[in-house]
């Protein structure tokens, strides 16, 4: 098989895959504010995804999913009475034990996050338009390429 014919069929499946994903995103979006609502579990405290939880609070000035009762349910947190120091108002050095409304957010990240990608979805959308076009622009060259080489065109 001709590597430039390869390279065009890749690069549609590519391309078509992401526009399911698009219709997938578009049709499910209302659903996607469930997927986040559980409380965060014992692993996840393990993996990469608590430094990511620990910076989305930070930023949206939340803390747990819910709200910061989501944290009692891992033992490391429900032992001392705690929650991650970056639920913290103010960060002093026990502003996280014992939490009360005065010392940390109380409130969830997730309505937080899906305001953010509310407000933010054209940019989203317009970057994978872009992607699209340009993707397009290949399997456009790429066939121009083939239909040269075919009909006797040398590339140096």
């Amino acid at each position: 098989m001709n590597p430039s014919l390869q390279f065009a069929v890749l690069l549609s499946i590519i391309f078509l895959v992401e526009i399911a994903a698009a219709i997938a995103g578009y049709v499910f979006k209302d659903k996607v504010g469930g997927a986040s609502s559980s409380p965060p579990t014992q692993p996840l405290l393990l993996s990469p995804w608590f430094n990511l939880i620990n910076t989305l609070s930070l930023q949206f000035h939340c803390c747990g999913a819910n709200n910061y009762t989501d944290w009692s349910s891992l033992e490391r947190f429900r032992v001392n009475d705690t929650v991650p120091r970056s639920c913290c108002r103010v960060n002093t050095t026990n502003c996280n034990v014992h939490p009360t409304a005065d010392t940390i957010y109380i409130e969830g990240c997730q309505k937080g996050i899906e305001v953010w990608m509310k407000k933010n979805i054209l940019i989203v959308a317009a970057v994978a338009l872009g992607i699209a076009f340009f993707e397009i622009l290949g399997i456009i060259f790429t066939c121009c390429l083939m239909k040269g080489i075919r009909s006797g065109y040398e590339v140096m």
